[in-house]
């Protein structure tokens, strides 16, 4: 299961997006508008990642946010 976490900015409320990140940065450039969506992509990832036993399978957390472009 994926972790998801949100990014509290303190500014007034604005449209809610989702973004997968890997290890603290983001996994990929596009920003999803619905969680399901996030889901979706970062279980694909973490399927990959095992494949290749890759470590960062256990890094994987989908960001709530409304300011989708502080996260690098």
């Amino acid at each position: 299961m994926t972790k998801i976490m949100n990014q509290s900015t303190g500014k007034e409320s604005k449209a809610t997006f989702y973004v997968v990140t890997r290890n603290g940065r983001r996994a990929w450039p596009k920003n999803y508008w619905t969680i399901s969506e996030a889901q979706n992509h970062a279980s694909k990832l973490v399927e990959s990642l095992k494949r290749h036993n890759d470590l960062d399978a256990k890094k994987i957390v989908i960001m709530e946010t409304q300011d989708p472009d502080s996260i690098n």
